[in-house]
């Protein structure tokens, strides 16, 4: 679930938020980061108990035997397709899941309005009424649970709001925690069964890389910042964005202070990032920048690169 990426975002968010501090920490910038990565597992939980939540609210306050006198079959089949989704009553039957749902990080019975909204618009979607007009399977009701996913996280806005009030860092994670569930359904499909993934491939691996990157940091910044300058000739750091400064500073400590990093590797990584995070120009910026460095660089012996290097 967690990729090198990700490790570099949440390090650069950390550092960036103590830019241009005096006093800084590194120790307690690096605690910092790595309580935002362990987070990125919470977080996917809060998401995932979304569709148990909304099967068990639906349940409680939209039965349409408290309503009507005579239920139609309709309305029957209807409240089946939230209630019973074979899907959502496994999930919520997992064992991680029902301790998380006995105490949530997110309680999503707390954002009843939210999910009575979300309940109207999925009703409005063409594979529900697909699925009114079939009959009901484990296959095409785990589709509609991965499809209820993919909205929640693609397209609803106030799925959105809702996630970004309790999680700053939402807009990083979605795609990740996105690509999980599905990953989770995936094996559902297959399998009949539930396994959410583990956080970590290599958990010592993933968090020294958080923790090299902030030390290296602020052992090496004005080394790496008196390079920025020389390669920039009639650019001072005010006319560089703090964004692109900051990212160009992480590469750069990354091409000379971590060998078992490729140089290409790392280049990719920060053009992405600056992509997602800086202004339209500022890709090719590093991008010409860094490129210029690494040259020089290469010629004078100064990049020493170990092994294979790490994926990512």
């Amino acid at each position: 679930m967690l990729n090198r990426r990700l490790i570099r975002i949440k390090t650069f968010q950390g550092l960036f938020g103590e830019f241009g501090q005096e006093n800084s920490r590194p120790t307690i910038i690096s605690s910092n980061v790595k309580k935002s990565i362990r987070g990125l597992g919470t977080n996917l939980f809060g998401v995932l108990a979304f569709g148990p939540e909304l099967s068990h609210f639906i349940s409680t306050d939209h039965n349409p035997s408290d309503f009507k006198f005579n239920t139609s079959e309709e309305d029957l089949k209807s409240f089946k397709i939230f209630t019973e989704n074979p899907f959502f009553i496994a999930l919520a039957e997992n064992d991680q899941m029902a301790a998380y749902i006995k105490k949530p990080s997110m309680d999503w019975q707390t954002e009843r309005e939210t999910m009575f909204i979300i309940y109207k618009q999925l009703k409005e979607s063409d594979l529900y009424k697909e699925l009114m007009s079939n009959e009901l399977t484990h296959q095409n009701q785990a589709a509609f649970a991965s499809y209820i996913y993919k909205y929640l996280m693609l397209d609803s806005i106030e799925f959105e709001q809702v996630m970004e009030e309790h999680n700053i860092y939402y807009y990083d994670e979605k795609i990740p925690i996105l690509k999980s569930i599905e990953k989770v359904l995936e094996q559902y499909t297959d399998k009949q069964t539930i396994s959410i993934p583990n956080l970590f491939k290599n958990e010592i691996e993933d968090l020294q890389m958080a923790d090299d990157l902030v030390s290296l940091f602020f052992e090496h910044r004005s080394e790496v910042e008196e390079s920025i300058s020389q390669y920039t000739p009639g650019w001072d750091s005010e006319r560089i964005t703090k964004i692109d400064y900051m990212l160009m500073m992480m590469a750069l400590i990354e091409f000379k202070y971590m060998p078992m990093i490729p140089v290409k590797v790392t280049l990719n990584e920060y053009i992405e990032i600056a992509k997602m995070y800086s202004t339209p120009k500022s890709s090719k910026f590093l991008n010409g920048t860094l490129d210029k460095i690494l040259q020089d660089w290469n010629s004078k012996g100064i990049i020493n690169k170990k092994g294979r290097g790490l994926i990512g």
